[in-house]
């Protein structure tokens, strides 16, 4: 049972019986609104690795370049505040599912998982020292050129019929794709926590949401080939017309965020801007990859 927890900003830090100390942290970085000084990407550059630069500089559209680059930052603020160390200093490289993971981690960091995803207007980041996590986040919008039924066709074989007559149940568009996207943050957050990605299967996954209270739902539960699943808890965030959704098989997170069911959006995790993250004091020595990146239009027409 938890003894104690003491929230330091985005961190919590758990204490029982079974972990000396362990820590679960939620951020979430608006991309949209972030329009990088010279100054701001360089810094940002010369603190993710070299491999990491080039990808990112190969993105055609300013969006999908800060979005990435974010997720980056956010991953090695996250690494920094729990092992002490320069945020530079860690080296990341990718499994055979492409998620990313740290190599010869510091203590600290040994039994860390972690994710980030992104889509909208966020870059959204979990992690946890003592459990396994997962999360995804979608912007509630309806494709361009298509209606909702035909947006919904073309996803038939992802959700059950139990999850479509949900999805379906709202008499407005709006509501009706509010329950989509929050279904589909739901499933990408499990399977991206158990590391197999939507092979896995998404129609064996059947949700029973909750309520939504004040931007927050811990209460949704999770069936696996009709078997209830109570292992794992989901923490559904609406923001800004974005679901983020951290998927998370553990005992901890179950007696600490699910005490306080009131607990608003904005406690539940913290959005930061660029000058909350750990970052190189000094800028990439290489101009032009601003200079690149500055010229590139912000998304397609």
């Amino acid at each position: 049972a938890v003894v104690s927890t003491q929230s330091t900003g985005t961190i919590q830090l758990l204490r029982n019986s079974r972990h000396l100390s362990s820590a679960m942290i939620r951020y979430a970085f608006k991309t949209s609104t972030w329009h990088p000084t010279q100054s701001e990407w360089l810094r940002a550059a010369n603190t993710i690795s070299e491999p990491e630069r080039e990808r990112i500089s190969q993105f055609m559209y300013k969006r999908d370049a800060k979005q990435s680059m974010a997720g980056r930052l956010l991953m090695r603020t996250c690494f920094s505040r729990l092992a002490g160390e320069a945020p530079q200093s860690f080296v990341l490289a990718r499994d055979l599912s492409g998620k990313p993971y740290l190599l010869n981690p510091p203590s600290a960091l040994t039994s860390l998982s972690f994710n980030v995803s992104h889509a909208g207007d966020y870059a959204a980041f979990a992690a946890s020292t003592s459990a396994k996590i997962g999360v995804d986040v979608m912007k509630v919008e309806l494709r361009r050129n298509t209606t909702v039924e035909q947006f919904f066709g073309h996803m038939k074989k992802q959700f059950t019929d139990f999850e479509w007559q949900t999805i379906r149940s709202p008499v407005s568009d709006r509501g009706k794709l509010a329950n989509f996207y929050r279904h589909w943050c739901l499933k990408e957050s499990y399977v991206k926590a158990i590391g197999t990605g939507i092979k896995f299967g998404l129609q064996r996954i059947q949700f029973d949401l909750g309520q939504l209270e004040s931007g927050v739902c811990r209460t949704t539960t999770m069936s696996i080939d009709g078997v209830l699943d109570s292992d794992w808890t989901f923490e559904e965030i609406f923001l800004d017309n974005h679901f983020i959704t951290i998927a998370m098989r553990s005992d901890d997170f179950l007696e600490v965020s699910v005490g306080d069911p009131h607990i608003k959006a904005e406690q539940s995790l913290k959005v930061v801007k660029f000058d909350d993250l750990i970052v190189s004091n000094d800028g990439l020595d290489d101009e032009y990859y601003f200079v690149s990146f500055h010229e590139k239009k912000e998304c397609p027409l």
